[in-house]
């Protein structure tokens, strides 16, 4: 029986899939690739941390890809950061987990700093268990290792001990990879479809839906 949920940040707590998706639309730009929108936001829900390789040639990944990824990170935390809003619902949320038994630890693919900015932003530092980004991993499947590595975290004896919540079909993908069940959220920009799909158990809109229909969510569950 579950025992701890891990939650995938970015789109899941935080509004952000739409604001990445642009700051790497620039990026591109600014090293005379065109990309849509809609196809940047694709590829990210897709591949993730891989997503560069679908969207360039192999010359041009070999020979851009590290520069477009260190402009990226430093656009996003310049032009984009502060635009960030929370969805509805998290603290309260978190809240009523922690009332309700469940540990939560927060698993990101967000630099240390931004999660940081994140946690703040959502005033919930006391409420959280564990949390881990990509600096805490060496290898490049991240939507698997940073969970993992928040169950180590956790002190967990198994995969089986935690939900994922996460917003992104390749997040719930490496969960489903590590024998996580997951749920998802639309808010993050894709359908029931698409994340059902990649495996998860159920599907809320946000954070505050979630809350608000916890009764016959998965986490009604004793942990």
């Amino acid at each position: 029986m579950p025992k701890a949920i891990i939650f995938e940040v970015n789109g899941t707590l935080v509004d952000t899939n739409v604001l990445r998706a642009r700051a790497w639309q620039e990026s591109l730009a600014r090293y005379g690739f065109q990309a849509r929108l809609p196809r940047v936001l694709a590829q990210v829900a897709r591949l993730g941390d891989r997503f560069l390789s679908a969207l360039l040639s192999e010359e041009d990944f070999l020979r851009h890809a590290d520069e477009l990824s260190s402009f990226h990170r430093a656009l996003f935390h310049e032009e984009y950061l502060s635009r960030v809003r929370p969805f509805l619902g998290v603290t309260e949320l978190l809240q009523r987990l922690r009332d309700e038994g469940w540990r939560v630890a927060l698993a990101s693919t967000s630099d240390p700093d931004e999660l940081d900015h994140y946690i703040e932003l959502l005033g919930v530092a006391d409420l959280i268990d564990a949390r881990t980004t990509d600096a805490d991993v060496a290898g490049d499947r991240l939507n698997e290792e940073i969970p993992a590595e928040a169950i180590r975290l956790l002190g967990l004896d198994g995969t089986d001990e935690a939900l994922m919540v996460a917003a992104l079909p390749y997040d719930l993908e490496g969960a489903g990879r590590l024998g996580m069940r997951g749920m998802g959220l639309v808010c993050g920009g894709f359908s029931e479809e698409d994340l059902r799909g990649a495996g998860a158990i159920a599907v809320f809109g946000t954070p505050q839906d979630l809350l608000t229909r916890y009764a016959e969510s998965p986490l009604a569950t004793d942990p």
